[in-house]
């Protein structure tokens, strides 16, 4: 049991009824120091308000043992979340896998700038030649250009699919994020050393962290009690181990591990971040640590928000520099936020697809005195408005006003005067259509107007 979190009757106790998951999860977490009493409330009152499956609040300051919360069950209807469940961590991964590059650097085997293709091939011989110069670097800041389909339509071969698809933007001129540009660093890496991605993660980066193999093993993972994933909400939810979520999501794309296969618990990912980046426990030399968290790219996704390698920054006023990263997998989701300087991390992890981010703006804070942050209003619809085309594709999106909202037509999505729905800052999304992810208009010549559209499925600089 974790120091200040109080497990409840154990990992074999039933599940309480699904109605009464605040007044259950308080009394789990009543033993809770009283500097983290406002956390644990707002952390049981989220899960119950979302209809929550399971939970895990971790949180670490100094060398102090991780404070754990916990909430529901592992999969529906079954046993208690423990501080030592492990939940699959979609998209956190991407720290891990640039921290294994930096490794590589700092062992000499490559450079940040070094051209990829010069391991591996395959990238430069592709539909767009632009490709053969892509470098580590780009990859992990997501300024490579390389699109994102999902790997249910890119398949088996997907190198070769993906391949076939041009570039998006070249190499170096926006960041636009791609989960298949972190496949392509691990396929590189495992050309690199002549090891599979998941050997060399264990093996270099892990072990002297203090994880072991099965956080990179769904296999492994499930024997040792990994929470399911869970599509939908409450009675209507269904689970998944995290080796079937695997198939079902990717069809079994084990190349997708280096974008988002990580497994582990809370405590275990908070102090896994606390401790990657503090001089007297990280495994990178100094020049690797600031080369992670130099975050010199700006997202233009929130106000102030830039990227370093494989994590987001974003600077508070009067406060210090926030990393992090969210993962989202469909069926589990994952938060964590670290400040290097305070040696302090928090992760909250779910079983489902809902976040919980008013628990992570609590802890933000209480603890670290930040304010929550506050999205910006949309602004006027011209602002949006018009025509932009992705450059090799030579196919276009057209952005329409309707009243006070947006419309979004694209014939190579089959898409016609579709309603986006405001999400934030210049984040949309698309009404009724989840599958094609958010839309950001990008202000990066400081007009008025915005200079590009980018999505998971499209992104196009502004026809003028």
């Amino acid at each position: 049991m974790s120091r200040g979190a109080s497990e409840g009757a154990g990992p074999g106790a039933s599940a309480a009824p699904r109605g009464d998951r605040r007044a259950a999860c308080l009394r789990r977490n009543a033993g809770a120091p009283g500097r983290y009493a406002r956390i644990v409330d707002v952390f049981c009152a989220e899960h119950h308000n979302l209809a929550g499956i399971g939970a895990s609040l971790a949180i670490v300051a100094g060398d102090d043992p991780p404070f754990v919360a916990t909430a529901g069950e592992t999969c529906l209807g079954g046993q208690e979340v423990t501080a030592a469940t492990r939940f699959r961590v979609g998209s956190i991964t991407k720290l891990l896998t640039a921290a294994l590059v930096l490794r590589q650097v700092d062992a000499g085997r490559l450079e940040l700038d070094d051209e990829v293709a010069r391991v591996l091939p395959e990238l430069a011989a592709g539909v767009d030649e632009r490709a053969g110069a892509i470098t580590w670097r780009q990859l992990l800041a997501h300024t490579a250009g390389v699109p994102d389909p999902s790997p249910l339509l890119l398949g088996a071969d997907w190198l070769l699919a993906l391949g076939e698809r041009p570039l998006w933007r070249a190499p170096g001129e926006l960041w636009s994020y791609s989960s298949d540009g972190y496949a392509l660093v691990g396929a590189a890496l495992a050309e690199l050393r002549g090891a599979e991605y998941a050997q060399l993660l264990a093996g270099e980066l892990l072990a002297p962290l203090g994880l072991g193999p099965e956080a990179v093993d769904p296999e492994m993972a499930l024997k040792t009690g990994a929470a399911c994933g869970h599509l939908g909400r409450g009675a209507a939810a269904r689970a998944f181990s995290v080796v079937d979520d695997l198939a079902l999501g990717t069809g079994n794309a084990h190349w997708t591990l280096p974008a988002g296969g990580a497994i582990v618990s809370a405590a275990e990912l908070a102090g896994l971040a606390r401790d990657l980046v503090d001089p007297e426990r990280s495994p990178l030399s100094l020049a690797a640590r600031h080369e992670l968290l130099a975050a010199e790219v700006p997202t233009f996704e929130r106000p102030g928000e830039r990227y370093g390698l494989g994590v987001r920054a974003r600077a508070v006023s009067g406060g210090p520099v926030i990393y992090g990263h969210s993962g989202a997998t469909g069926d589990f989701s994952a938060d964590l936020a670290f400040v290097p300087d305070e040696r302090f991390a928090v992760v909250v992890l779910t079983n489902n697809a809902d976040p919980l981010r008013s628990t992570l703006a609590a802890v933000l804070q209480e603890l670290l005195g930040v304010a929550p942050e506050r999205a910006e209003a949309m602004g006027p619809a011209d602002r949006y408005t018009g025509s932009y085309r992705a450059g090799r594709f030579g196919e276009e999106v057209a952005i329409s006003a309707r009243g006070a909202g947006l419309r979004l037509s694209a014939p190579m999505l089959e898409l016609h005067d579709l309603p986006l729905e405001h999400a934030g800052d210049h984040r949309f999304r698309a009404a009724g259509r989840p599958d094609l992810g958010s839309f950001t208009f990008v202000f990066a010549t400081g007009n008025a107007r915005a200079s590009d559209l980018r999505g998971h499925v499209f992104v196009g600089a502004r026809v003028e």
